[in-house]
C-alpha cells in the first residue's frame, strides 16, 4: 500500500494520496488517479456549488420521497462507479483492520474540495463508517444531501467494504455559527433500518459501471489545446482561491471536482422529462448567473476558463446568425451515446443568452467519436 504520510498531491496542500494523484497544470484537462494499481487517469470537471444546489432543492420539492430516492440513487452509483473505475485499494486487497487506511484515504481525497473536513470511524467487522462532515458541498446550504454526502459515501464504502448492501443515511445536521455540521452513518440497510426512524433508501445496481480501461484510456488521453491556460494557472492567477478543502471563484461561487461520470449518471438517472426539463433549467439559471462580467468581447475568455476546468478544448464560433460552441476532447465514458449533455448544453445556453441579451437554446449536440476523442457540437440561433 502507499505510504500515507509521505505521499504528496500538487493539489494545493498536502493530501493523504499518492503522488500526481491529481493532475491540473494542463489546459482541457483535469485528472486523477487514487491508487497505484491502475494506469488509468480518471477525468474530473471542476463544477458549481450553486448548481446541484437548485437541482437538488427543487427535485425534493417537486417529487417529495420520489426525488429523494432518484437523487440517491444516482449518488450512489456514481460513488461506486468513482471508487470502482478508480481502482480503489479494498477489503479483498487489504482483509481485516488493514482496510481501515483506505477508508480514510478515500475520505480524506474527497475532502480535498468537498468539505474542511472527513472525520471517519470504521467498525470493520459491523461493515459500519461513521462520518462527521464540516461544511461539505450543498449540505452545507440544504442542510440535507441524498446525492454526493449520503448516497455518494455508500457508494464508496459499498466498494471498499465490497458490500454493495450498505448504505448510506444523514442525520443530526446542525449549523454552528458559520460552520455546518452533519453525520452520515454508512452500513448494511438493515442495520441502518433498526437505528433510524427516517427513511433509508438503497440501490444495488452497480453491474453495468465498469469502464474498459484501454477504451477509457484511449478517449481520454491527454492532447496539447490551444488554450495555454489550466486550472492551476487560474490558482495562481488568484481567479480562484483554495483554503481548507474549499475552492472559490472571485470569492463569491464554491467548486469542487466530480469525477465525470457523476455528469453521466446524473441525466441517465432522470427518471421523466419533467426531471430532465429541471436539470436542463437549473443548468441555464447558473450559467446566466456565473459570469457576469463576461460580454461578447471577452467571450473566449471564458471558454478558456471552461477548459481549464477540464472540458476540454472549448471553442465558440458566431456567424451572425448561427451560434456553435464546439467542445473538443470532452470527457468520455461509455454512457455517451445515453444522454443528450443536457447539464453541460444548458449551462452554454444560458451563458451565451446573457452574453448576447436574448435567450438562446442550443439545440443537442451531434456527437462525433470518428477522430478518437469526444467532440461536442451545439448549435443555436444568435
Amino acid at each position: 500500500m502507499v505510504d500515507v504520510k509521505d505521499s504528496v498531491v500538487r493539489l494545493y496542500v498536502k493530501r493523504f494520496v499518492i503522488p500526481r494523484a491529481l493532475i491540473f497544470d494542463r489546459p482541457g484537462f483535469v485528472d486523477f488517479k487514487i491508487s497505484g494499481k491502475t494506469t488509468v487517469n480518471l477525468r474530473q470537471l471542476l463544477l458549481p456549488e450553486s448548481f446541484f444546489v437548485a437541482l437538488e432543492k427543487q427535485l425534493v420539492t417537486e417529487f417529495g420521497a420520489e426525488g429523494e430516492q432518484t437523487l440517491y440513487s444516482i449518488g450512489k452509483r456514481f460513488g461506486y462507479s468513482f471508487a470502482l473505475n478508480g481502482r480503489f485499494e479494498n477489503i479483498k486487497d487489504h482483509p481485516g483492520e488493514a482496510v481501515k487506511d483506505w477508508v480514510m484515504i478515500a475520505s480524506k481525497f474527497v475532502e480535498g474540495t468537498y468539505a474542511s473536513n472527513i472525520s471517519q470511524e470504521t467498525d470493520v467487522k459491523n461493515k459500519t463508517v461513521k462520518y462527521e462532515l464540516k461544511n461539505f458541498v450543498v449540505c452545507r446550504k440544504l442542510g440535507y444531501d441524498f446525492f454526493l454526502a449520503t448516497a455518494g459515501a455508500a457508494g464508496i464504502i459499498a466498494w471498499i467494504l465490497q458490500d454493495i448492501k450498505i448504505e448510506g443515511h444523514m442525520y443530526d445536521s446542525l449549523f454552528k455559527g458559520s460552520d455546518q455540521f452533519c453525520k452520515v452513518t454508512c452500513a448494511p440497510v438493515d442495520v441502518l433500518s433498526k437505528q433510524f426512524k427516517e427513511q433509508v433508501y438503497s440501490e444495488t445496481q452497480v453491474d453495468d459501471l465498469l469502464e474498459d480501461a484501454s477504451t477509457y484510456r484511449s478517449f481520454n488521453t491527454e492532447v496539447d489545446i490551444q488554450y495555454k491556460k489550466s486550472f492551476e494557472s487560474y490558482l495562481n492567477a488568484k481567479l480562484f482561491s483554495y483554503s481548507e478543502g474549499i475552492i472559490v471563484y472571485k470569492q463569491k461561487e464554491r467548486f469542487f471536482l466530480m469525477e465525470v461520470s457523476g455528469m453521466y449518471l446524473l441525466e441517465k438517472g432522470m427518471k421523466n422529462e419533467k426531471m430532465k426539463k429541471i436539470l436542463f433549467d437549473c443548468a441555464f439559471r447558473i450559467g446566466q448567473e456565473l459570469f457576469p462580467e463576461i460580454d461578447k468581447r471577452r467571450l473566449l475568455e471564458v471558454m478558456e476558463l471552461l477548459s481549464a476546468l477540464g472540458w476540454g478544448e472549448v471553442l465558440v464560433l458566431s456567424s451572425g446568425e448561427k451560434l456553435k460552441v464546439i467542445i473538443n476532447y470532452f470527457p468520455w465514458t461509455k454512457f455517451y451515446k445515453e444522454i443528450d449533455f443536457l447539464m453541460i448544453g444548458g449551462f452554454l445556453s444560458g451563458l451565451c443568452s446573457r452574453v448576447y441579451g436574448k435567450e438562446i437554446i442550443l439545440k443537442k449536440p451531434k456527437v462525433d467519436v470518428s477522430k478518437g476523442h469526444l467532440a461536442l457540437l451545439f448549435e443555436g440561433a444568435e
